[in-house]
């Protein structure tokens, strides 16, 4: 005669077996998070318990060399399925004479986050970074850039310079690394975000979202994590290793009179939780 366990000991097993099951899980997620990261080149630039504007100098990392855009020349990203002559020369500008734009920016908190958003609205304007209002502070408001050159030796990723945006009182909103690298026959896009003692890294795929140029019509562009090329994602640096993230952003630039209008739009776990819309003009 067969005895079954009670009912309480198969649920118990039950739920002993779920949790094995979800820990498994998650250990293999967790493995291929930092196995992704092993061959991407990240910055190895970090900060301390403040990033603030005057983190270059602080940490001495940079040239002294005043630059003018994100990028030198777009050209550099060409390959048989992006042709940087097929975007609109009032984006491209953008991108190789950032320094010539006045920058103004605005910010939208998605349902779901906003608690969240409030609370590390608080930390992130004490360590001067990703220096967001929260969900029902004044939105945004005028930048002012600052782009200037990393020391290869600090920073050996592909032309490394930092882009310094600060508001009306000099605050420091972003202080980003900005970069590049090759792999397999595409440039990315190459962005870190120094934090305390680690840093936030995202490499992009450029890409046009308007479709070719016809005539006069050129595209804009579209900067994302959201395709399947390679290196592209998330990534937090820190001493211990880096390891990718559940995150996914997307920047799309348009032209808009003598400027340019960008939408940066951030998900988690798929969820949208962010928008900031630039508008930058001559």
């Amino acid at each position: 005669m067969t005895v079954w366990p009670s009912r309480p000991r198969r649920r118990a097993v039950g739920v002993f077996l779920a949790l094995f099951v979800s820990v498994v899980a998650v250990g293999r997620r967790v493995r291929s998070a930092f196995r992704r990261t092993r061959d991407v080149p990240l910055s190895p630039l970090v900060a301390s318990t403040r990033v603030g504007s005057d983190y270059l100098q602080r940490n001495d990392v940079t040239t002294g060399v005043q630059l003018s855009g994100e990028m030198d020349d777009m050209a550099a990203f060409a390959r048989p399925d992006f042709d940087p002559d097929d975007v609109h020369p009032e984006v491209r500008r953008f991108y190789e004479r950032t320094a010539d734009y006045d920058m103004a920016y605005r910010v939208r908190w998605h349902r779901g986050f906003r608690v969240g958003a409030a609370l590390a609205a608080r930390l992130t304007s004490r360590i001067e970074q990703l220096n967001l209002p929260g969900p029902w502070q004044s939105s945004g408001g005028p930048l002012t850039s600052e782009l200037v050159a990393i020391d290869p030796d600090e920073d050996p990723r592909d032309g490394a310079r930092a882009w310094i945006r600060t508001d009306g009182t000099g605050t420091a909103v972003f202080v980003a690394i900005y970069a590049s690298h090759v792999r397999d026959g595409i440039r990315y896009v190459n962005i870190a975000v120094p934090l305390p003692w680690s840093n936030l890294s995202t490499v992009l795929h450029v890409r046009t979202h308007d479709g070719p140029a016809e005539d006069d019509e050129r595209s804009g562009i579209e900067l994302t994590t959201r395709s399947e090329t390679g290196d592209e994602g998330l990534y937090l640096r820190t001493s211990f290793g880096s390891v990718a993230l559940p995150m996914e952003q997307r920047f799309r630039v348009a032209p808009d009179g003598d400027g340019i209008h960008a939408e940066h739009a951030m998900w988690v776990f798929g969820r949208r939780f962010l928008t900031i819309e630039h508008d930058a003009n001559r």
